[in-house]
């Protein structure tokens, strides 16, 4: 899901998707309004025995 701000420009992007092993992946991922480069990436995996691992990633993205 995109966020955009009041003039239509990318501000924000939540992407979520499941691994054939049943592993929940969410990226939460925020955009600079003037250049629409990505200034941080939010990395939250969640595996099916409780374990939860989160990355940030600061002025890049990981993942799409």
């Amino acid at each position: 899901m995109k966020s955009y701000d009041n003039n239509g420009k990318l501000v924000g992007e939540i992407n979520h998707f499941r691994t054939p092993d049943r592993t929940s992946v969410t990226t939460n991922t925020m955009y600079d309004t003037n250049s629409g480069r990505p200034t941080n990436q939010n990395v939250t995996v969640f595996e099916t025995n409780g374990r939860v691992k989160v990355t940030n990633v600061i002025n890049g993205k990981l993942l799409p």
